[in-house]
C-alpha cells in the first residue's frame, strides 16, 4: 500500500502572544490537526475568520513555523528539513493565496510572475520554451496575450486570482 501524498499528524502552530508585562504566553493558531490526502483527492478546510486555515496551509508548506507534529509528502518527513532540502518538495507543492494582489510581486508583469517558478526550478530550460508554457497556461486560465505585459495593479481581483492559479499550476505540481 502506498503512503498518502500528504500526511499531517498532530500539527500545531503557536506564536508568542503579548500579555501583561512579564507574562509570556502562546497563541495556538493551529492545534493538533491531522489528516491524510491521497493523490487526486481534494480537501476543503472551512472555518470562521481567524481560526487558522491560512496558517495551517502555510505550515504545510513550511512558510509558517511548525511547533509540533509531523508533515510527510509521499512518505518523506519534511517537518524539520532546512530550506535547501525543501526546494525539491516546493516544486511539487504550491499554494493559491486568498488575497491575490498581495501575493503577486507588483514589479513583475503577469508573464514574469507566472514564469518565475519555471525560472527557479528549470533554469537550464530555454527561455523560449518557458515563455511558450507561460502563454499556454495563461490562456488555460482565460488570460490571453493582451495580459502578458500588464501588472497586478492593472487587473481586476478575479484576473489576479487567475494569475495566481496559473502560477500555482505552472510546472505541474
Amino acid at each position: 500500500m502506498n503512503a498518502p501524498l500528504l500526511q499531517v499528524d498532530a500539527l500545531s502552530v503557536c506564536f508568542p502572544a503579548r500579555g501583561a508585562v512579564g507574562e509570556s504566553r502562546l497563541l495556538h493558531a493551529v492545534d493538533d490537526v491531522s489528516f491524510a490526502l491521497e493523490a487526486g483527492q481534494t480537501l476543503g478546510i472551512v472555518g470562521e475568520s481567524g481560526c487558522g486555515k491560512s496558517t495551517l496551509a502555510r505550515a504545510i508548506l513550511r512558510l509558517a513555523p511548525v511547533s509540533s507534529g509531523t508533515l510527510r509528502f509521499s512518505g518523506r518527513d519534511y517537518t524539520h528539513e532546512d530550506q535547501k532540502s525543501l526546494r525539491p518538495l516546493r516544486r511539487a507543492m504550491r499554494i493559491v493565496f486568498q488575497d491575490p494582489l498581495a501575493s503577486l510581486n507588483p514589479r513583475f508583469s503577469v508573464a514574469a510572475a507566472v514564469r518565475e517558478p519555471l525560472d527557479i526550478f528549470e533554469p537550464g530550460r530555454p527561455r523560449a520554451e518557458r515563455d511558450h508554457e507561460v502563454a499556454a497556461m495563461l490562456e488555460r486560465v482565460g488570460l490571453g496575450s493582451e495580459f502578458h505585459d500588464r501588472y497586478p495593479h492593472e487587473l481586476s481581483g478575479g484576473q489576479n486570482q487567475r494569475v495566481s492559479i496559473a502560477r500555482a499550476l505552472i510546472g505541474g505540481p
